[in-house]
């Protein structure tokens, strides 16, 4: 018996809380305007978080930007050589030397079809290098030329992923480009230490040169010279679409060194970096001067630049990190990467960045994008301006949570005007509502605070927490403090509309 009549005189307490709950807010709508600002912590950490301060332009939180970093996996099944972005169709390409295969995997690290090099079952094919075919005005645009170890020969892929042709090789190629000034491929062949051309538009095979120690290739994809890295002394000889050398860049050097090369059509600089010397060289490609040496991270072995951020990425394999430049030529950075080997490829539509492993059989799908941290409403800005010139007058302010992670404090920081700053603390938790269950609380604590320029509050929000401050107030304004004659001459306005004695 007793039991029950605790439960009711219960009920009936909550019944007359609610009921002057109900009241009160009846009589604040009616003396009272409202403000409602929002405040999303959009990371998984708690972040300090920073309203009005109009005079001190206090952030909302620093930072207030970041990065959302997202990892994918595409199972190749079989180990992988090399990887390439196609942006014809704008999807990566693997060579499986292993199974000869061409695996093709889009931006979602889904592999979307596997196809075989080979003629039948045999002979194998072991390919080596890969390449896109990025002259629209080919009759091959969008292709991927592909060289093989095995039977030493240079085969192309159209875009519906049919092999269109098969040429023989004198030698086992070693290093492959694609030349968009002369539509030609360009081949590095062992023994004989030649290059040999290839032209897209037939299957003419072109002596092109014969060169001591020759090895890895790069382009100008501007002009169509020819980059030329040899191992017997390690130089990078440098000739035109004719044939004719125009120079070379010195790199002395008792390690033989793999040269990885990219050219950037903005700045028309080539990129050089030798894995064994653990830098970058930037080489002005009219001049042939080096113009800048750049220490990587160790074992630099790929190039590739991201138009997103207008960043040159140098991935070091010893390190498993990229190695970030910017367009002065600059290290920006350096950020860890997963694990990778031999080569990586970049979207040119999203910055997606392709990283072949060949030892996990996988292909690391990664994108980091800019993201904010914080988000407010839409129009707090302007809310927080017009308190500025127009400040406001507290009568109570109610605070709701979308979690149950509690706000615990809100510090009310104000500045004197000679600088001096005075901290008041207000503990939420004490003004948990009896309406509902949900994470609210009614500050009455706040009732003839005023909001001005001079005024910040601060607190903590949790990760991935919504909060909303719902300002129950009455405005001072401004222009009504001066005499009837002086607002005209000042020109002092208040913030919503003209004063009728201005009219």
């Amino acid at each position: 018996m007793k039991t029950i009549e605790k439960m009711n005189k219960q009920l009936d307490n909550w019944y007359d809380q609610h009921e002057r709950l109900r009241l009160f807010y009846k009589e604040l709508l009616e003396e009272n305007e409202v403000a409602q600002i929002t405040v999303t912590n959009c990371s998984d950490v708690s972040r300090e978080i920073t309203l009005w301060g109009t005079n001190k332009c206090a952030p909302i939180a620093n930072p207030l930007h970041g990065f959302e970093e997202i990892l994918k996996e595409a199972d190749l099944v079989l180990a992988t050589s090399e990887v390439v972005y196609n942006p014809v169709n704008d999807l990566f390409y693997v060579l499986s030397s292993r199974d000869d295969s061409l695996i093709i995997v889009n931006d979602q690290a889904v592999v979307l079809q596997t196809i075989s090099l080979r003629i039948n079952e045999l002979p194998l094919v072991n390919p080596n290098n890969i390449v896109v075919n990025t002259n629209p005005n080919s009759i091959e645009y969008g292709y991927v030329g592909i060289t093989g170890i095995r039977e030493k020969e240079f085969f192309t892929v159209d875009l519906n992923f049919n092999i269109s042709r098969r040429i023989s090789l004198a030698n086992d190629p070693i290093d492959l480009v694609y030349n968009p000034v002369d539509d030609a491929y360009y081949i590095t062949e062992s023994v004989r230490d030649s290059v040999t051309k290839i032209t897209a538009f037939d299957n003419t095979v072109i002596d092109y040169l014969t060169i001591a120690g020759v090895k890895t290739l790069g382009v100008n994809t501007d002009n169509g010279d020819l980059y030329i890295h040899n191992i017997s002394n390690n130089n990078v000889d440098v000739y035109n679409s004719n044939g004719v050398r125009k120079g070379w860049i010195e790199r002395a050097t008792a390690n033989e060194n793999k040269a990885s090369f990219y050219y950037h059509t903005i700045n028309q600089k080539m990129y050089i970096a030798y894995d064994s010397l653990n830098s970058l060289i930037v080489v002005d490609t009219t001049t042939l001067a080096t113009e800048k040496i750049l220490n990587t991270a160790l074992e630099p072995i790929d190039i590739e630049f991201n138009p997103l951020n207008n960043l040159m990425y140098v991935a070091s394999q010893d390190e498993q990190k990229f190695t970030r430049i910017d367009a002065d030529l600059e290290v920006v950075d350096h950020i860890p990467l997963v694990s990778f080997d031999r080569s990586f490829a970049i979207s040119s539509k999203n910055g997606t960045i392709a990283l072949n492993n060949a030892t996990l059989r996988k292909l690391f799908v990664y994108t980091r994008n800019s993201k904010l941290l914080v988000k407010v409403s839409d129009d707090y800005l302007q809310i927080r301006e017009d308190f500025k010139y127009n400040p406001m007058l507290i009568s109570h302010v109610k605070v709701v949570a979308s979690t149950s992670a509690r706000i615990n404090t809100l510090q009310i920081i104000e500045s004197s005007i000679s600088g001096k700053q005075t901290c008041e603390s207000i503990s939420l938790r004490s003004y948990q509502s009896p309406q509902g269950f949900g994470n609210v609380a009614e500050v009455f604590e706040m009732e003839g605070y005023i909001i001005d320029g001079r005024v910040c509050w601060r607190f903590t929000i949790h990760p991935n927490q919504q909060v909303t401050f719902l300002i129950y107030y009455q405005q001072l304004e401004m222009y009504n403090f001066l005499p009837e004659k002086a607002r005209i001459s000042t020109g002092v306005q208040m913030s919503k509309g003209i004063p009728e004695a201005w009219k």
